[in-house]
């Protein structure tokens, strides 16, 4: 055995496992019990109107102020929102959130408060503004616990999100912002692959982007409107059980369209258990007294199957558009189908359960 020349040796240095273990440091997590390690990227992955935007922006406030999220402690601290994808609706979605919360804008961002959010409308490089961004968060921001990257898709610079090469250099920027001063907790809003459903939401890139980041959180929203936070394809740390969320409309105060009519928006809602499965039952429960009516009046118009199915707005008027969502999820499901004329009606499979309820 020869001894290396100390130019070629290579800048390494053997340790013995208990000096090793003396260095141990605990991951830092910013959510207890959710794996949003301080110094690491965490995908939030959910098809479009599945509460991304919402339940983020309802994470960011909850970090700036301290307070709760869905009844888990968090680290109080700056926040950063790239927002690249649509800064108005963003805007909308925050609005919402704080109004819904008995705030106003000026409790997000105060000159007298070293800890505030931070937002940066419109997409860049951010391999190029690296330095930037690094030169505004330690001369302006205090704290910073959290880079809100919204979304993946609108912040690629490659040729094609299929590509894995060129996914995982995405990732690898994209993981330069948890370098910044705070050594942040990067969140990053993903459109899933194509091939995904509600229990495999993975985001654009597949196991190449997957690989770079260091948990993949989940949002999907079912029949009954109920939004559920979880995680699929990878997770450091402990895993955790679903977390719901309700959507709920806001009238934006002081804010109308071109029109002079009213601007809502939705603000994201925590529910507890038992609250989310009477939810779930109402939405099945409605779903199966539509499967009896079309049974009953085959070949019926949107309007008339609202009738007998007892949907209805003020007045008794038909609520079509109720009707017309739950049509749609039975098709999904097999149930129903729609022919070239617009009708709508049940499938064999519908027809057989149908038949089974009471």
């Amino acid at each position: 055995m020869t001894t290396a020349d100390a130019t070629t040796a290579p800048d390494i240095k053997v340790v013995g496992a208990r000096t090793f273990l003396q260095r141990f440091k605990p991951l830092e997590t910013i959510v207890d019990g959710l794996p949003t390690p301080r110094g690491g990227v965490v995908s939030v992955t959910g098809p479009t109107g599945a509460g991304k935007t919402t339940v983020m922006a309802g994470l960011a406030v909850a970090l700036k102020l301290g307070r709760l999220f869905a009844g888990r402690e968090v680290t109080q601290g700056s926040v950063l929102w790239l927002a690249g994808e649509n800064p108005d609706d963003f805007a909308m979605h925050l609005l919402a959130t704080v109004q819904h919360l008995g705030l106003t804008p000026g409790d997000l961002s105060s000159p007298v408060d070293p800890i505030n959010l931070w937002v940066v409308p419109g997409t860049f490089s951010v391999l190029d503004k690296l330095d930037y961004l690094d030169d505004v968060v330690a001369g302006q921001m205090d704290n910073v616990v959290a880079v809100f990257v919204d979304t993946s898709a609108a912040f690629f610079t490659g040729p094609d999100e299929n590509d894995n090469v060129a996914m995982r250099r995405h990732a690898s920027i994209l993981r330069e912002l948890a370098t910044l001063p705070g050594r942040p907790t990067v969140f990053v809003l993903c459109h899933p692959v194509k091939s995904a459903n509600g229990d495999n939401l993975i985001p654009r890139g597949g196991g190449a982007f997957l690989a770079e980041v260091d948990a993949n959180l989940t949002l999907h929203k079912d029949a009954a409107g109920i939004v559920t936070l979880h995680w699929a394809g990878k997770i450091r740390g402990t895993t955790f059980d679903p977390i719901r969320f309700e959507l709920v409309p806001v009238e934006l105060q002081g804010h109308v369209d071109c029109r002079g009519k009213p601007i809502h928006s939705t603000a994201a809602v925590h529910i507890p258990a038992e609250r989310a499965e009477a939810l779930e039952n109402k939405a099945l429960d409605d779903e199966n007294r539509l499967l009896i009516a079309m049974t009953r009046k085959p070949g019926a118009s949107v309007a008339d199957l609202a009738m007998a199915a007892g949907m209805t707005v003020g007045g008794g008027t038909p609520n079509k558009s109720k009707v017309h969502r739950l049509l749609q999820l039975l098709q999904a499901q097999g149930l129903t189908k729609k022919n070239r004329a617009g009708f709508w009606s049940l499938t064999g499979k519908g027809r057989e359960a149908a038949n089974e309820l009471p």
